[in-house]
This record gives structure tokens, C-alpha cells and sequence, in this order.
């Protein structure tokens, strides 16, 4: 079997990197509540925190078991386009795309109106995969800027209140480097957010803690453990 080791270039696998759980490092959250409540939040970090790992194998751990169907979604490749018209498409596509790769049914893309293609795919979406329900993980979402961003939030709010089996996924978590209210100050040109925005939903915003000495200490546990080499002194924590 080939072995473990430690990585800092991306994300985390449990068969090829030593890691640790991440929803145990999650702060605020309450992961098997936004399931079986039905409940939508926000999870932000900054950058290499372990946001795309935690997501990921959340998803995988999801997908092992028979409550559920989840997938993890970048919405990346829409940075800067400010134009709905143009991002809904991609976001749609990326849907697609990340259906596929995990192995689930693949939503139809409804390109007709671009004001609701992306509540159309995800209905579809949840269609496809009844009887169990359906749970989006959205990441880099706050790449997306001005009308698309409004746009975005806007179809979620309107899937929101007809979520549920076969009709809308129950559980959506939006994912980036800062907090809901952040990305809608910038898509309003800085203007402060009113009572009514287009994503007055979510249940909470969670965090990722940073690193301790008690976490690097149990990662280098890890390796001890599979390869019988102690780590010196010298370079643990």
C-alpha cells in the first residue's frame, strides 16, 4: 500500500494524506442539524485552512451512508463576471460536471432564462436523486460579484422555500473566504445590506479554527503510528 504523507498543496484525502477530521476544527456549525432540519449556512476561512478538505469529505461521508446524496460544487471558474447572462451558464455547467465526476445523476440545464436556470437545475437536480434528499455544497463563492451575485443568492432564496425531497435541495452551504454580508456589500457597490436580501436564509456562519499544538502533535501521531517512526523533538510542536 502506498504511504500517507503530510500535504499543503490542496486539498485532503484520508487514503493519501495524514489529516485529521475537519468538522473537527468546524466553529458554530451544527452539521447533522442542517440536515435533518433543513437549513442553509455559511462556512468561511481564509485561504489553505482546510475549507475544500472539509467539503469534500464531508460530501464522501454523505454519499458513503443512505440518508442523503451531497456533492461539492466550485463555482471558481465565474470570478469576476458580473454579468448573470454570462455566469449562470457556468455555474450550471459546473453542476453538471461535478454530478458527473462523483458518480450521481446529472441534471438537465434549463438555458431558456438565465433568471432561473439555476433554480431550474437544482429542482431537477433533486428530482433525480428522490427519494433521498439533496445537499450542495457551494465553494469559492465569493468570486462572484455585482449581478451575478445577487442573482445567485436571489434563485437559492426562491428554491429555499420549496425545498425538500425531489424538489429542492434542503441543505445548501456557501463557502468562501468571508462571511454572507461581506459578499453582498461588495455586489452593492458597498452599500449596506437591507432586511430584505436576496439571502436572509441562512442559519448560521460558521468558521474553521486554526491549527493547535494539540492538532499538529496528533497529525504527527498519525505517522508514527503507520510508519513506526518517531518524529524528534527537534521539529515537534
Amino acid at each position: 500500500m502506498k504511504r500517507r504523507f503530510f500535504n499543503t498543496t490542496g486539498p485532503c484525502n484520508p487514503e493519501k494524506h495524514y489529516m485529521l477530521p475537519p468538522e473537527d476544527r468546524l466553529v458554530g456549525s451544527q452539521l447533522s442539524r442542517y440536515i435533518k432540519d433543513e437549513l442553509y449556512w455559511v462556512l468561511h476561512a481564509p485561504r489553505q485552512t482546510g475549507k475544500t478538505t472539509f467539503l469534500q469529505n464531508w460530501a464522501r461521508e454523505i454519499n458513503a451512508g443512505v440518508e442523503a446524496v451531497a456533492c461539492y460544487v466550485s463555482v471558481e471558474r465565474c470570478d469576476r463576471i458580473s454579468q448573470a447572462k454570462e455566469a449562470m451558464p457556468a455555474i450550471c455547467d459546473a453542476i453538471r460536471r461535478a454530478a458527473e465526476n462523483n458518480e450521481l445523476p446529472v441534471p438537465v440545464c434549463d438555458d431558456s432564462n438565465y433568471l432561473s436556470m439555476l433554480n431550474s437545475i437544482l429542482s431537477n437536480w433533486s428530482e433525480l436523486v428522490a427519494p433521498k434528499p439533496l445537499i450542495v455544497l457551494f465553494d469559492e463563492v465569493d468570486v462572484l460579484v455585482d449581478e451575478t451575485m445577487v442573482s445567485f443568492l436571489r434563485q437559492l432564496r426562491d428554491g429555499f422555500a420549496t425545498r425538500g425531497i425531489g424538489k429542492f435541495p434542503v441543505s445548501i452551504a456557501l463557502v468562501g473566504m468571508r462571511d454572507l454580508k461581506d459578499y453582498l456589500i461588495k455586489a452593492k457597490d458597498g452599500k449596506p445590506v437591507n432586511p430584505g436580501s436576496p439571502f436572509n436564509i441562512k442559519e448560521d456562519s460558521a468558521v474553521l479554527s486554526n491549527f493547535s499544538r494539540d492538532d499538529v502533535a496528533k497529525l504527527f501521531a498519525l505517522r508514527t503510528e503507520e510508519t513506526g517512526q518517531q518524529i524528534t523533538q527537534a521539529v515537534s510542536p
